[in-house]
């Protein structure tokens, strides 16, 4: 039993470190407020694929914003000075859109820091993706019915 025992337990060297050491992914990873600051301004200013890659990042970045209130108080910022009025994703996304959604998702007191006419943007556009919603359903349908009927008098 003693052989056993000996044979399983590691040599000095072969001992497993813990997951925790490893440093997080790029990917996963928040990025600094000069790099958000910095990829604000190259979503603004740069042309053609760096824009978009900017943008995209951006985006990824507002995914994820952290809880901090230095974060928090440079979003307001850019918000106030129009930073993200022009800019929107690939997939037709504005960005100043999905800022608010960040500051919200903050929680108090950041949310209650947002001008009222950010929010009524915020809540116009949630409107309208709603209503455009039921419109290209109801269109949808539409076309179904008319298909079925035009169908029907054929046979």
């Amino acid at each position: 039993m003693e052989r056993v025992q000996a044979a399983q337990r590691p040599a000095q060297g072969d001992e497993v470190q813990s997951l925790a050491e490893f440093p997080a992914s790029d990917a996963l990873a928040v990025p600094s407020l000069e790099k958000f600051e910095l990829l604000t301004l190259t979503a603004r200013s740069a042309p053609g694929q760096e824009r978009r890659d900017a943008t995209a990042a951006l985006h990824a970045a507002l995914a994820t914003f952290p809880r901090a209130p230095e974060y928090a108080t440079l979003l307001l910022r850019l918000l106030d000075e129009g930073a993200f009025n022009d800019l929107r994703n690939d997939d037709g996304t504005a960005t100043r859109e999905v800022a608010v959604e960040a500051l919200l998702n903050l929680g108090y007191p950041w949310a209650l820091q947002i001008q009222p006419e950010e929010l009524s943007r915020y809540r116009q556009l949630a409107l309208a993706r709603t209503r455009n919603k039921w419109l290209l359903l109801l269109g949808i349908l539409g076309l179904g019915a008319l298909a079925a009927t035009f169908l029907m008098r054929l046979f």
